[in-house]
């Protein structure tokens, strides 16, 4: 076999890793974007905790059967927001208010039996909101690799949680020296997997390369369909090795957050 070393003398250091990778430049991400919910932290933990404190606080007796009841309603209610079928009184105006509304109706929705007032499901909200920083835990090695990951790649949090919760999560399992920023669907006014998102996101950080960035996450219908309709490229994080329908393509697809070094 005939090897041209001439050529391959005269590549620099990205090329040749490319070269040797089959034309597969292993070094491409200089920016990786994480989702937080269930990337990096165990989000039914801070939600069943939050939960059970507005439970008490209404006088509702906690059991896991309305705490799953919850999860599905919140799900669905996010999912007709983000698919852009939510309806907005005219009245809203301001970001501000907008986002007050959307959080506090899904109270009133919820609890239609006990018919809350608006003003009561604002408070309700700001406490369920507020203790959803409490019981933070990790998933397994997020710190780890996070910690890992910082020395070689620009960090950002992408997430359709409150701002407030999100930065308090971040301090909760010592990473957020790590993040250059959080950005949270409560700052845009829109959802991932909305392109109003990351239009905000690559606006606001007009140095990164959107070809040179990942995204990270676990939720197919707002990381990787996200990342999929803004031309990014997607790390579906799979802990529970579910099937993967055929409408989704990410980049790649870890079970374990060490995989993602591996991968990188």
């Amino acid at each position: 076999m005939f090897f041209n070393l001439s050529k391959i003398y005269s590549l620099n250091y990205n090329t040749m890793l490319e070269y040797i990778n089959g034309g597969k430049n292993m070094t491409k991400y200089k920016t990786l974007i994480f989702d937080l919910d269930d990337t990096l932290i165990d989000n039914n933990e801070s939600i069943k905790y939050a939960f059970s404190i507005i439970l008490k606080y209404l006088n509702i007796p906690f059991n896991n059967q309305l705490f799953e009841a919850w999860k599905k309603f919140d799900n669905s209610y996010w999912h007709i927001w983000e698919s852009g079928k939510m309806f907005i009184p005219d009245y809203i105006k301001t970001l501000k208010d907008k986002i007050i509304y959307l959080r506090a109706n899904r109270f009133i929705l919820f609890f239609n039996q006990i018919q809350l007032e608006f003003d009561k499901a604002i408070f309700i909200n700001e406490l369920y909101t507020k203790m959803l920083s409490v019981n933070i835990i990790e998933i397994k090695n997020a710190h780890l690799v996070i910690q890992e990951l910082y020395n070689n790649y620009n960090i950002l949090i992408a997430t359709n949680g409150p701002q407030k919760a999100a930065l308090e999560k971040t301090k909760k399992i010592n990473i957020d020296s790590y993040i250059s920023y959080v950005i949270s669907s409560e700052e845009v006014g829109f959802s991932k997997p909305m392109p109003e998102f990351f239009d905000f996101l690559f606006t606001k950080f007009q140095n990164i390369d959107k070809k040179k960035s990942l995204l990270i996450g676990d939720y197919l219908t707002t990381d990787i369909l996200g990342g999929m309709n803004n031309n990014l490229d997607t790390c579906w994080f799979n802990p529970n090795k579910l099937n993967l329908p055929n409408e989704y393509n990410p980049t790649m697809t870890i079970n374990n957050l060490l995989e993602l070094k591996r991968k990188l």
